[in-house]
């Protein structure tokens, strides 16, 4: 039995809400009043890869997708 490992590397924009009791305390970041609540609104794969994780040692070779 294989154990195989992928990795996927990319970029993700989000948006971030958290409210306040004032302009100030918000500019300042300061005595918030709900915890801050994030939204991934696009994700961009930049790279994924795939790595044979050898179960007798816990080494790791590093494996091309259809090679």
């Amino acid at each position: 039995m294989e154990t195989v490992i992928k990795t996927v590397s990319g970029d993700a924009a989000y948006i971030t809400e958290q409210e306040f009791s004032s302009v100030d305390d918000a500019y300042h970041n300061r005595n918030p009043l709900t915890n801050v609540k994030a939204t991934v609104s696009d994700i961009r794969i930049n790279n994924t890869k795939y790595k044979l994780k050898n179960e007798n040692t816990n080494e790791r070779r590093d494996r091309q997708p259809n090679s």
